[in-house]
């Protein structure tokens, strides 16, 4: 299941100053960072001296503290702000000032926006604590390189740009876009690493492009803080960034994308190459990885949308024209193992989490709550 998450927050950075962060170190060591289900970049980092871990996010536009978290480790409300997701308002949030220290640097003092992320741990079946955003990606250059696992915060004084040629990285908003292009049709996209799927485009500049599919399209979940929402979604050929031509992009089509860009470029693309962003200099580079153009897309081939609920999967969506449907499957059916192995806690680290991205014709066996045993051929129906 894709899980798209981005977070706009102009209205939060712009009632709260944003204090000024200790001096980065000249020579920063890299961090490791895991990069869970190629869908989420995690390292550690702390939050008032407590340990978390925190989510990297360029799509976010200020640093969020889970509140169920917030409330673990102390940390009185801020003031009540204005908060946005990808295509709708997020309630109840507020902005702090916390201290924190990431890769081994000093602990320095950084706003927050405190709010419920809930709805995305349940998605993504693991806790959210810390989203870092916009802040850490002004205050000095950050470089990605998926291939290594490691990423570097380098001192804009310190960095020294590649021999390759930038790409323009353009505010939108209060995020940052890079050009790209679609069937030949060049369009503005936000980076955002914190979007693990491939591509979204909003519905209505797509329909006036004439990029919406009329056939071989069918609906998903994405969940972000703003909770779950349909969407269409098409795969696409011609789609090229940083110099790739890429074909099979699994797209997703927003109604009312909340970015000033009509695209927005995610983590099944970004992977594909190193990802050094310069905010402050307004220029980004994109280095392709060996075979980062061949690669096979990740697309969900069963059709099912999944959330664990104890011992259990949940259906929460049968998309239209998937194997899934065709087999009378129904949203509230209750999966209870998946190829023997019994749903529990450690679901989402085991082989049996990802079971819709496995190749088309492959067999997966499921148990369901009330005992009945059910199987499914994957396809590729999108």
């Amino acid at each position: 299941m894709i899980r798209s998450i981005a977070l706009g927050l102009v209205a939060a950075l712009m009632t709260c100053g944003t204090p000024r962060a200790a001096p980065a170190a000249a020579s920063p060591a890299p961090i490791p960072f895991d990069f869970v289900h190629d869908q989420q970049i995690l390292f550690p980092t702390t939050i008032n001296g407590h340990p978390a871990e925190a989510w990297l996010d360029s799509g976010a536009s200020a640093t969020v503290v889970d509140a169920a978290f917030a409330r673990q480790i102390g940390l009185p409300p801020g003031v009540p702000v204005a908060a946005n997701g990808v295509s709708g308002r997020i309630s109840g949030a507020s902005m702090t000032v916390v201290q924190m220290a990431t890769g081994g640097a000093a602990p320095s003092p950084r706003p927050a926006v405190v709010m419920d992320m809930g709805a995305v741990a349940a998605a993504v079946d693991r806790p959210v604590q810390v989203i870092l955003g916009r802040d850490v990606f002004e205050a000095s250059v950050v470089d990605i390189d998926f291939a290594r696992r490691q990423l570097r915060l380098i001192p804009r004084e310190a960095f020294q740009p590649p021999r390759a040629a930038p790409l323009p990285l353009k505010p939108s908003g209060t995020l940052h876009s890079i050009p790209i292009s679609v069937q030949g049709r060049p369009l503005e996209a936000v980076v955002d690493l914190g979007h693990a799927g491939a591509l979204m485009l909003d519905r209505k500049t797509a329909d006036g492009l004439g990029l919406t599919p009329a056939a071989h399209a069918s609906t998903e979940i994405g969940v972000g803080a703003d909770g779950p929402r349909e969407h269409l979604v098409a795969s696409l050929d011609g789609v090229a960034v940083g110099g790739l031509s890429l074909r099979g992009v699994p797209t997703t089509f927003v109604d009312q994308l909340s970015s000033r860009a009509p695209a927005n470029v995610g983590l099944q693309i970004l992977s594909r190459f190193e990802v050094i962003l310069d905010f402050k200099g307004e220029r980004a580079w994109l280095l392709p990885e060996r075979r980062a153009a061949e690669a096979a897309f990740r697309k969900n081939r069963s059709g099912l949308g999944v959330n664990r609920a104890g011992d259990r999967l949940e259906v929460v969506h049968v998309a239209p024209g998937s194997p899934a449907a065709a087999a009378g499957w129904k949203v509230g059916d209750a999966i209870a193992a998946i190829d023997r192995q019994a749903i529990g806690p450690a679901y989402g680290a085991s082989s049996a989490w990802g079971f819709s991205y496995r190749p088309a014709g492959a067999t997966v066996r499921f148990t369901m709550a009330d005992g009945t045993r059910r199987s499914l051929t994957l396809a590729d129906y999108y």
